[in-house]
């Protein structure tokens, strides 16, 4: 354990004791350190580099079984007198709810690949002239690549949490994140904008070049688009658009908070088959040196492999603790949030199981159609209908992307769609920390424009 996590952990004790002695019967602190240095490119011109940190403390209590909660973004004695005080006068005046309470610790394990001390103190020039290659590879590409926004940022962060029911967890850990978003722009024709972002928990894995040209290719690839064609079948997604369309509207039907409302389509489908045969996918809080990894979540509770959907059948739904005590049954170690705020319930890393197809086949097999590369749209996250633009999007034919497409709309619906996955490529796509193939799905409506 780092010093600055353990100085975290003695001033989560201290709170609680103090909590104790204000009234409060049980309480939580969670308390945090964030150093961010950032630098980026705006209209394409490189911009210096900036660096703030904060720290915060955010204090959970109950006085029976009423809840408060508050957080202040200071550690000085004023600053915490404050918020114990408020925390316990707003759960004096709450109403009681038996599901409020405090999760019980679990053994706590090791989550290797989340720290690296050359990232830690990586300095503010690194970090721009980082933002510049990022931006000088995509423009290398082709002149015409015009860079709306770039950045690159080094975070380090420090967390501990610690709870009068037992828990007590601190951890320290370091990423890197870049991104680009522009389009290509020749003479008075300005083509569609792609966007693109990544990360790493090391420095020598923050490989920006590489994306960085696939992004300047991509944009360039989009000028001179063409009117699609209509029809109702197959459409071949990319990571981006499955993630925004289909995984977005199954992990909102998978929460545990949702399905208690009633308001999941998947609500009573718990062990039986809603995906194709063969469809995978897993959420592991605990992937070495994953992005969204860590080895515990905002309540403490260790992060764990979790299979959604296992040869398309559902096997959990997500929960925290407030959620799981309603439920009857156990968290799954998947609340999320920070200081600032209460637990909730959401994802880690994301892994969709890859098929036996290349890119290039999934193509092939699609034959003629749509290549959809990002989604602008709507999806009802109970019903699962989705309609809406799609963006960066090519036409197919004869099993090859041959140009890109005017607006072009589609529709569908998620639940229906997850049935109808046909093929997934071998080779998974990282979405920041989902990492996807091209899915291709039946039973999609497609309406090209003029």
């Amino acid at each position: 354990m780092t010093s600055a996590g353990q100085h975290l952990l003695d001033l989560c004790d201290e709170v609680l004791a103090r909590a104790r002695e204000a009234g409060a019967t049980a309480a939580e602190a969670y308390a945090e350190y964030v150093k961010q240095t950032s630098a980026s490119v705006e209209q394409n011109e490189l911009k210096g580099a900036s660096s703030a940190e904060h720290e915060a403390i955010g204090l959970r209590v109950l006085v029976g079984d009423r809840l408060g909660f508050s957080y202040v973004n200071r550690f000085d004695d004023e600053a915490l007198d404050q918020a114990i005080e408020d925390a316990v006068a707003i759960a004096k005046a709450s109403p009681g709810d038996p599901a409020n309470g405090l999760v019980d610790p679990l053994p706590g394990k090791v989550v290797k690949g989340l720290w690296d001390d050359a990232l830690a103190v990586l300095p503010p020039g690194d970090v721009v002239k980082r933002t510049a290659e990022l931006f000088e590879a995509a423009r290398k590409v082709d002149r015409r690549v015009s860079v709306d926004n770039a950045s690159f940022s080094s975070t380090l962060a420090h967390s501990a949490v610690v709870s009068t029911a037992g828990v007590r967890a601190a951890a320290s850990e370091t990423a890197a994140s870049w991104a680009l978003f522009g389009m290509a722009v020749d003479g008075d024709e300005v083509g569609s904008f792609d966007a693109y972002s990544a990360g790493a928990r090391t420095i020598k894995d923050a490989r920006t070049a590489a994306g960085a040209k696939r992004f300047g290719e991509t944009v360039v690839s989009l000028l001179d688009p063409r009117a699609g064609k209509s029809y109702q079948g197959k459409v071949l997604f990319s990571a981006d658009a499955f993630c925004e369309i289909f995984l977005d509207t199954l992990f909102e039907a998978i929460d545990g908070d949702v399905v208690l409302k009633g308001k999941s389509r998947l609500k009573d489908k718990l062990g039986q088959r809603v995906a194709a045969p063969g469809f995978l996918v897993v959420d592991d809080g605990a992937k070495h040196g994953g992005l969204a990894s860590g080895a515990f979540d905002r309540e403490g509770l260790p992060h764990r492999r979790t299979v959604v959907l296992g040869d398309g059948v559902l096997h959990a739904f997500l929960y925290d603790g407030k959620a799981a005590r309603r439920a009857k049954t156990r968290p799954t170690g998947h609340a999320l949030g920070s200081a600032r705020n209460l637990p909730s319930i959401g994802t880690t890393n994301v892994e969709v199981g890859a098929g036996a197809a290349s890119d290039e086949e999934l193509l092939r097999e699609l034959g003629d159609g749509l290549w959809v590369g990002r989604f602008s749209g709507n999806v009802d996250g109970v019903s699962g209908d989705f309609s809406g633009v799609a963006k960066g999007s090519f036409l197919v034919e004869k099993g090859k992307r041959t140009a890109p497409v005017k607006e072009t709309l589609i529709a569908g619906n998620v639940f229906d769609g997850l049935r109808h996955v046909l093929a997934c490529g071998k080779q998974r796509h990282q979405v920041m920390a989902t990492a996807c193939p091209w899915v291709l799905v039946d039973g999609v409506d497609v309406t090209a424009g003029t």
